[in-house]
């Protein structure tokens, strides 16, 4: 009895460090959101809810789920960097709404970067 107890504490400590950190991508939210919402506009893929521009928030319904729920994207500035708080729900061990969505915002942001122009090298120098 008393082993199963310490199973069962040690497990429900352990959930913490099981649960997946806020994505932190090493560019600016404007950017960063620029791709969210790229990602968020096939139509084949995603049905959006309701967009926040000002706070960089978007609802958004997976499009073929059997069971709709309502998911969110949210942006928040960290130093230099943006932090993406993404809550996807689904029934089950399978996470592959939240895969589909990371995978699809990784090319709109390579996608996004690619279109942004090339920053100069620095000042050049007097001659």
């Amino acid at each position: 009895m008393h082993k199963t107890l310490a199973v069962i504490l040690i497990f429900f400590s352990s959930i913490p460090a099981l649960a997946k950190p806020h994505d932190v991508y090493p560019v600016s939210c404007d950017v960063l959101w620029a791709a969210v919402k790229d990602t968020l506009g096939n139509q084949n893929d995603f049905s959006v809810i309701a967009i926040d521009e000002a706070g960089q928030k978007a609802s958004f319904v997976v499009v073929g789920e059997t069971t709709p729920y309502r998911d969110m994207v949210a942006l928040a500035p960290r130093d230099n960097q943006c932090a993406m708080k993404l809550t996807i729900l689904q029934v089950g061990s399978d996470d592959s709404d939240e895969r589909g969505f990371r995978k699809r915002l990784a090319k709109s942001l390579a996608k996004v970067q690619a279109a942004m122009p090339a920053k100069p090298a620095g000042p050049q120098g007097q001659q």
